[in-house]
């Protein structure tokens, strides 16, 4: 790329670096010139070329910034790489998937990012929503990461998000979703050890238990593949064969952590087939939040990738179709529903 290209024609704010960002990360101090965003947020627009540091596009978030450093908003980011999964946006365009007032479902696609960058001319689901539903002032209650399909809730008050936040922290918000996970899974499991955000791109699991079940994430094994059949649903997918088994696996949390599944799969020695971040590949993963489960609000929705395994031993349609419904209408804690139980401490306690 020239220099030319990684420079912003405009810019919509600047930043001096003083003592009280002198040393931190660069995406820390971005929070100052976009406080409407989120750390998460940040770190994504540094990464999409949206933020210039004495004049130049970094792209690096955790850069450490020195004294006198100028940093200023890029009116128009670069354009953010094109996913690895086939079936990304704009193949698969979001939508609505249906409403119970004051909450509305909306369906996210694999790579499309969940909201808007600050300044940013990239897609977001969030962008989208006046073409959408363009008689609707929507809230955005959660967010997925870009590789991760499926559906997002939405509330059309202030007072609706408050009621959603709180039905979070007492575990009453439930979330179900579908993963394919490389090796197998042979009984349902439940993650309890906590989650440390780190500051970066990653996080990383802490062989401790948290005490907030909200926080825990439960797998549960819906089909397993061994090497042979596997490889068929690789090919079956578009990808080369993982040269071992892996489980269609049904997830389950409450609130939610950053990267959540992701971790706790690799923490259990299960990561994600094709999460190069948490060892499951280079690919590109299988990730989709399929049913949604809070009182008076249903709502649940296949992956778009599932029907392209239907010839592939096991039905995984029905087999998804099957937990998805029964997640969503059922009252009772997945746990004893389905029988999971704690997670060892080790992380190689399914080994």
């Amino acid at each position: 790329m020239s220099e030319s290209s990684e420079h912003a024609a405009a810019v919509s704010a600047s930043l001096t670096v003083g003592k009280e960002f002198a040393g931190r990360r660069l995406d820390a101090a971005v929070r100052a010139l976009a406080p409407e965003l989120g750390l998460r947020a940040c770190r994504r627009l540094v990464e999409s070329g949206g933020v210039l540091c004495n004049g130049r596009v970094v792209r690096a978030p955790g850069q450490s910034l020195r004294p006198g450093d100028v940093l200023r908003l890029a009116e128009r980011p670069a354009t953010p790489a094109a996913p690895s999964d086939p079936w990304s946006y704009p193949a698969l365009p979001p939508r609505l998937l249906g409403d119970r007032a004051p909450f509305f479902f909306l369906f996210k696609p694999s790579g499309l990012h969940t909201a808007a960058l600050g300044g940013g001319a990239a897609p977001s689901l969030e962008s989208l929503l006046p073409s959408l539903l363009p008689r609707r002032e929507l809230r955005l209650l959660q967010r997925l990461d870009f590789e991760t399909s499926g559906l997002i809730c939405a509330a059309t008050t202030e007072e609706a998000a408050a009621a959603f936040r709180a039905a979070e922290a007492r575990n009453e918000a439930r979330k179900g979703y579908l993963a394919l996970l490389r090796g197998s899974l042979e009984a349902p499991v439940t993650a309890r050890a906590a989650i440390a955000m780190n500051g970066g791109a990653s996080v990383r699991v802490r062989d401790e238990d948290v005490g907030d079940a909200a926080r825990w994430t439960a797998f549960f094994p819906l089909i397993r593949w061994g090497t042979r059949d596997a490889a068929a649903a690789a090919g079956a997918l578009g990808r080369s064969a993982p040269g071992g088994p892996l489980t269609l696996a049904a997830c389950c949390i409450g609130r939610g952590a950053r990267h959540q599944i992701r971790a706790h799969a690799a923490w259990l020695g299960l990561p994600l087939w094709g999460d190069a971040r948490y060892g499951g590949g280079e690919t590109g993963f299988f990730l989709h939040h399929g049913a949604f489960r809070l009182a008076g609000a249903v709502c649940r929705c296949l992956p778009p990738w599932l029907s392209a395994l239907n010839d592939v031993p096991g039905n995984a349609v029905a087999a998804a179709r099957r937990w998805l419904d029964d997640f969503a209408l059922s009252a009772g804690a997945e746990g004893e529903r389905y029988g999971s139980v704690p997670a060892a401490s080790r992380r190689n306690s399914l080994l």
